[in-house]
């Protein structure tokens, strides 16, 4: 794709999906945000998938930034620790923390690593 302005509105429209569909999920609530949660693991297993596959480029990088940017969310994150925080509830501020850290690095690793 030689077209730099039909690359940016195509990584748009993608994020634009990702982002619906982390509308979609993120209100899964119970003892830690389970929505939060999946869209992250989610992302990192789809950044996995697109990076193992075979795309081209242009399409790698509409997936990865567009789709997956647009579906994980690190201000979400941090806005949930950030509250557990000031509720006092700790041990599910650094829970948020860890599981958002460490799960969407190793959902892109067995993905990577399976596929």
């Amino acid at each position: 794709m030689t077209n730099s302005l039909l690359l940016a509105l195509m990584i748009g429209a993608a994020g634009g999906v990702g982002a619906v569909i982390r509308y979609l999920m993120i209100s899964w609530h119970g003892a830690l945000p389970f929505g939060l949660i999946a869209v992250n693991v989610l992302a990192g297993a789809l950044v996995g998938f697109i990076y193992d596959g075979s795309l081209t480029q242009d399409w790698l990088i509409i997936a990865s930034v567009g789709l997956a940017g647009g579906l994980s969310t690190f201000g979400t994150m941090a806005g949930e620790a950030f509250d557990y925080y000031h509720r006092g509830r700790l041990v599910q501020m650094f829970l948020t923390l860890a599981i958002n850290a460490l799960m969407p690095v190793l959902a892109m690793l067995l993905v990577m690593t399976f596929l």
